[in-house]
């Protein structure tokens, strides 16, 4: 997997990292981080290569010649083929179009007009599967004080357009905004964005958009666009396709009658104004025993003790189960006190990467649980705390230690006897 890391480092660390511990997810996966600096935020980078193999090669992927050579040294190392490419540098220059020199232009369009043609060089010599290039909204809409930029990544539009043409994979995920991450973060004009129609992403939603575009075969996609408002409605030429897809979730019993399942799921789909290709039956497990309900009422105990030291860590009066760590205020250090606060709370030994792969409570909560780590906290703790903050953590922590501590001494007295 080669990548164009950002070369700030708020940009590595915003939205490449989350994207590059999303990919370490599949097994198997080997990824190769290309980057102008000499090793950005290194605490990130050993979190990744804990998830998975990780190689990080400094080049400025413009320069073909010095990429070519991180390529090479990733695929003999490895011993495997380049599989994929995925394009995410850019530059974002706001000014007048009057005010740009040659100099200002060349500099906003390098890293995403040569990047991406040295990458499409590339794959000359390393045939690839998949080719995806981060472009923006602006490619298409334009945005009057950002023209470079809009070129930039139009450019990258018509490049996955000549890649098709060619026979070659291409997709060109044309993004809106990722709330406070990357370029958007700290960003003036937030409110005007989303007045155009351009929907703010958080990052769990931008991650299931990016899995969601991959599985579509179209060469370039819109990602965050409301095709309510009048502004993206004013440059649409055809009806939109809807992408966005229904989901229900439906409990079956031992004999059910599948046909018949699948006979209510096309009516309920054509009723919703779903065509016949448009919609999927898949099997997503068993239906839920005694014990199995059971399991999930001691889950969602779990889950709010859980959020209960997050808040405190976190310093906020309530914390959802889907809402990311990170995009609630965590940063690395925090997160180095939230896995104190755990392991002392649930009597556990996480590491900083296992709350770097699980960054909801929902997700640690299932982590938690699949270890069997935590069930003994949530039985010894009353169902609903106030957020007390990291002090109770530490008290309900030793009184859990104290318990474990008697129930042994007991054991070791009971096998004195025998």
């Amino acid at each position: 997997m080669s990548s164009r890391v950002p070369g700030v480092r708020s940009r590595w660390a915003a939205i490449s990292a989350p994207i590059a511990a999303h990919l370490l997810r599949t097994p198997g996966t080997r990824l190769l981080i290309v980057g102008r600096t000499p090793e950005p935020e290194a605490l990130v980078l050993s979190r990744l290569r804990e998830l998975g193999e990780v190689r990080y090669a400094r080049a400025d992927v413009t320069d073909e010649h010095r990429l070519r050579a991180a390529v090479e040294a990733a695929t003999e190392a490895w011993g495997v083929p380049l599989a994929s490419v995925l394009h995410l540098a850019g530059t974002l220059v706001e000014r007048p179009v009057g005010e740009l020199d040659a100099e200002t232009w060349r500099r906003a369009l390098a890293a995403k007009t040569r990047g991406a043609w040295a990458l499409h060089r590339l794959t000359a010599d390393h045939p690839v599967t998949s080719f995806v290039t981060f472009s923006s909204v602006n490619g298409w809409f334009g945005g009057a004080m950002n023209a470079a930029y809009a070129a930039a990544n139009a450019y990258l539009d018509a490049l996955a357009l000549y890649r098709r043409s060619l026979g070659l994979p291409a997709q060109s995920l044309a993004w809106s905004m990722w709330r406070e991450r990357g370029m958007s973060r700290g960003y003036g004009l937030t409110a005007l964005t989303e007045a155009r129609g351009y929907r703010l992403l958080d990052a769990p939603a931008a991650l299931r958009s990016f899995d969601l575009a991959r599985t579509m075969d179209e060469p370039h996609l819109l990602i965050g666009a409301d095709r309510t408002a009048p502004w993206v409605r004013s440059h649409v030429v055809a009806p939109v396709r809807q992408t966005r897809r229904l989901a229900a979730r439906v409990g079956l019993e031992d004999g059910t009658d599948l046909g018949a399942l699948y006979r209510a799921a096309a009516d309920g789909a054509r009723a919703a104004g779903l065509s016949d290709d448009a919609w999927t039956l898949r099997t997503a497990g068993t239906t839920a025993r005694p014990d199995e309900a059971e399991a999930g009422e001691e889950l969602r105990r779990l889950e709010s003790r859980l959020a209960e030291v997050w808040c405190g860590v976190l310093g906020r009066d309530r914390v959802g189960r889907d809402e990311n760590f990170f995009d609630l205020g965590g940063n690395s250090l925090l997160l180095v006190t939230a896995q104190t606060a755990v392991n002392r709370a649930f009597g556990t030994d996480l590491s900083v990467v296992d709350l770097f792969a699980h960054p909801t409570v929902r997700d640690l909560a299932r982590h938690l649980s699949a270890t069997g780590a935590g069930s003994t906290a949530v039985a010894e703790q009353p169902p609903r705390q106030e957020a007390g903050g990291l002090d109770r953590a530490k008290e309900q922590a030793q009184r859990q230690r104290a318990a474990r501590a008697r129930r042994t001494a007991r054991h070791g007295k009971d096998r004195g006897r025998a």
